[in-house]
């Protein structure tokens, strides 16, 4: 068992005369002869790398390979043994890191505010151990020394402290930064339910859109002024108002339906290749793009297409009478799309204008809605 040596087993003919030129290189031991074809044999450890050479070259297939040896066992156990204490030293090391918190997460802020306070935990944790680490006292340590949280939880996923924000919102009575309401329609105030702020305007005024309605501030008895979020319900016939024109005599082009398409191969601003033909309509439009003829080139190689359209121009006299009501539908869509869903219509008129030989039909829809919102 002290002695290293290797065994192979070998097969193939006219082994004796194979393995009499081996032996004259490398000392064989314990031959033995299975059969008319297969045999073995030892070597020492040292020579394995020669001998297998020499099987080769002496045309003998190697069946098998084999150790023995003090060397060969020890190696052998090392490695066994290795291989299972390294599988306990890793379990070890794993359930002791598994234990401690190794990353600092803060959501839920600003980057600023996140960073300051993922330091403040920092300092303020007595161990990264799970156990010793109080969440609940974390989130109280948070919320008294930051005033821009409002709250926060704090929780161990993993290996990682999960530290969410909730920032304090400043309520908009509390800001200093206000803006007065103002209209976004014309119409003439019906109420007006005055909640916080300045009015100014009355019942009964007629307004325009960005007329200030409601200041944003108030005064009280001794003559002092405070800023505030301006609050206010102001119902309004509210005038929305559209157009659609006719003339009696216009001139219209349009397209025949007749076009053509000419071809241009560009190599940068050269023409390298064209198919062309001459324009024959009397008027016309172009429309024309360039694109890359082939991806992936060296050479910029581009395809350029430029299609012309035939139109005709054409003179369009018409009565107005013929298509009045038409042009009044118009304006009244025109109208009807500035209306919100829930818009409650009071009245509808329209008033028609003439002038150069073109007439204006403006329809207006009277609504009441509040425009202090």
């Amino acid at each position: 068992m002290l002695k290293n040596r290797i065994t192979f087993k070998v097969k193939g003919l006219n082994q004796e005369r194979a393995l009499n030129n081996i032996s004259k290189k490398v000392k064989i031991f314990n031959f033995k002869r299975e059969d008319e074809k297969n045999s073995q044999f030892e070597v020492e450890l040292k020579d394995t790398k020669e001998i297998k050479k020499l099987i080769e070259n002496q045309g003998l297939e190697i069946v098998s390979i084999s150790h023995r040896g003090f060397f060969y066992n020890l190696k052998k156990a090392f490695l066994r043994y290795g291989i299972i204490a390294g599988i306990i030293i890793s379990l070890i090391f794993y359930l002791v890191q598994f234990n401690l918190v190794l990353k600092i997460e803060v959501w839920g802020g600003e980057s600023a505010e996140c960073q300051e306070v993922k330091s403040f935990v920092k300092d303020n944790m007595n161990s990264n151990f799970k156990s010793n680490i109080s969440t609940d006292n974390l989130e109280i340590m948070i919320r008294n020394n930051f005033d821009f949280v409002s709250s926060v939880s704090v929780a161990i996923v993993g290996q990682s402290l999960i530290i969410n924000l909730n920032p304090a919102v400043l309520p908009n009575e509390m800001g200093d930064d206000f803006q007065p309401i103002v209209s976004e329609y014309d119409g003439m105030i019906t109420e007006i339910n005055l909640i916080q702020g300045t009015l100014n305007v009355n019942e009964g005024d007629i307004v325009q859109k960005g007329d200030v309605l409601v200041l944003p501030y108030t005064t009280d008895a001794d003559g002092t002024v405070y800023q505030v979020q301006p609050k206010a319900e102001i119902y309004a016939n509210v005038w929305i108002s559209a157009t659609a024109s006719h003339y009696d005599y216009r001139i219209e082009s349009t397209r025949t339906g007749n076009l053509f398409t000419n071809v241009e191969v560009l190599l940068g601003d050269l023409v390298i290749y064209s198919n062309t033909q001459e324009v024959n309509f009397e008027e016309y439009e172009i429309k024309s793009y360039t694109e890359d003829l082939t991806k992936n080139l060296i050479l910029p190689l581009k395809l350029r297409k430029t299609t012309y359209y035939e139109i005709e121009t054409k003179e369009i006299i018409s009565n107005f009478d013929d298509v009045k009501e038409d042009k009044i539908a118009e304006a009244r869509q025109k109208a009807l799309i500035f209306l919100q869903e829930n818009d409650i219509i009071i009245s509808e008129n329209y008033y028609i204008s003439e002038g150069a030989g073109c007439h204006i039909v403006s329809y207006t829809i009277t609504t009441n809605k509040n425009i202090g919102e």
